[in-house]
């Protein structure tokens, strides 16, 4: 009887400390990118929820501007939207959905430390092809294109 009581006991422990680890996840509070509303995603490309990649473009005066490779990564952190190459493909990955809806794409220049807006410079913004008038109508979307078009104030035509 006693062989029968840790044959099933162990085994519903093990299960019932996975489960309620997993569920003790979302309770802890995540590390934020200083200055920034974004986490730092707490095992890296584990246990994640949602990962999608906007495509960024950028130029300026009508020559590409690269984006670095590794924003948003550091050896303590790697940030829920951050680039591994200099490709513009962005990473936005999430433990939750509610994560996720609480990111927007203005918060990928806070992680780079880049200001959106350029002092003497006009912004053009494209997503999906289309001209948006404020920042907050890009939406993070799988495979997303967005363009970023800076003009000197002073070639503006």
């Amino acid at each position: 009887m006693k062989n029968i009581a840790l044959f099933i006991g162990i085994p519903l422990l093990v299960v019932g400390l996975l489960a309620w680890g997993r569920a003790s996840k979302g309770n802890a509070p995540l590390a934020m990118v200083p200055g920034t509303n974004v986490a730092c995603l707490p095992n890296g490309h584990q246990q994640l929820d949602l990962h999608i990649h906007p495509l960024l473009s950028i130029s300026v005066d009508g020559e590409e501007e690269a984006i670095p490779a590794n924003i948003g990564i550091t050896s303590t952190c790697m940030a829920e939207i951050h680039t591994h190459d200099a490709s513009g493909q962005l990473h936005v990955e999430t433990t939750s959905q509610e994560r996720f809806e609480q990111i927007a794409f203005k918060d990928f220049f806070d992680v780079w430390e880049m200001p959106l807006e350029r002092e003497g410079y006009s912004l053009q913004i494209r997503y999906e092809g289309n001209i948006v008038d404020d920042v907050s109508e890009v939406l993070l979307t799988d495979l997303a294109h967005i363009e970023l078009m800076y003009t000197s104030q002073g070639n503006a035509s």
